[in-house]
């Protein structure tokens, strides 16, 4: 095996690990639970990967992701040692009448992103389903406010409201993918963080308070 090939292996085994992690405990809430000095510690990993990423030296590459993956595991850790709970969505399913595919419909958008897609199909929050019902108009919600044990069937408007605002309700109620870093493999925009976090400040923490056991570059 090459050394590239090693250290594309390392960062393939770390989104797994961070793909475990966000399923089990919501995307962005580990790192929430932690202390503040294991968060920044956390960050700082993130960043480091990134920087080996950039720096294209497998060697690098494949010894932050290593202690990428020892710094999801103390999140985790310490959410256990804080008797934290791990998500457990709530999930309700349905089957859309016109094509028989069934769906599952969550709570909230961590919720959504903590259940397997492949397991339960397509993915709604109550948020995205509040949006849909905006659509439909104001004759449907009317209806269902007068007569409150009527059923909606079927709904046939001319032309549902839906484009580019529903979109951006849409993105901005589940939180846009697209914006802002993820924080998994640090693949994504340095510093590699969570929506929890801001970018890593120019002055570094003491380094006293950190098992620096593993190198002087390696937080974890």
């Amino acid at each position: 095996m090459t050394s590239e090939a090693f250290a594309n292996a390392a960062i393939d085994c770390l989104d797994e690990v961070a793909s475990a992690m966000e399923r089990k405990w919501g995307v962005g809430r580990l790192p929430k639970l932690a202390d503040a000095q294991l968060a920044v510690r956390f960050g700082a990993q993130a960043g480091k990967l990134n920087e080996a990423i950039g720096s294209k030296r497998a060697d690098a590459i494949v010894a932050h992701a290593a202690a990428m993956e020892r710094a999801w595991k103390a999140l985790e850790a310490a959410a256990v040692s804080a008797r934290a709970e791990p998500m457990a969505p709530t999930i309700w399913q349905a089957v859309i009448p016109s094509t028989g595919e069934v769906i599952a419909i969550v709570r909230t958008a961590d919720e959504a992103a903590a259940i397997a897609p492949e397991r339960w199909g397509t993915v709604y929050t109550l948020a995205e389903i509040a949006i849909a019902l905006d659509a439909f108009g104001d004759d449907v919600r009317a209806v269902k406010a007068k007569f409150p044990d009527s059923a909606v069937t079927a709904v046939r408007p001319s032309g549902l409201n839906i484009g580019a605002a529903i979109q951006k309700q849409s993105q901005a109620a589940r939180g846009d993918p697209g914006k802002g870093p993820r924080a998994r493999t640090g693949k994504i925009p340095p510093a590699g963080l969570l929506d929890a976090f801001k970018p890593i400040p120019q002055s570094k923490p003491h380094l006293d308070a950190f098992d620096w056991g593993n190198g002087d570059d390696v937080p974890f």
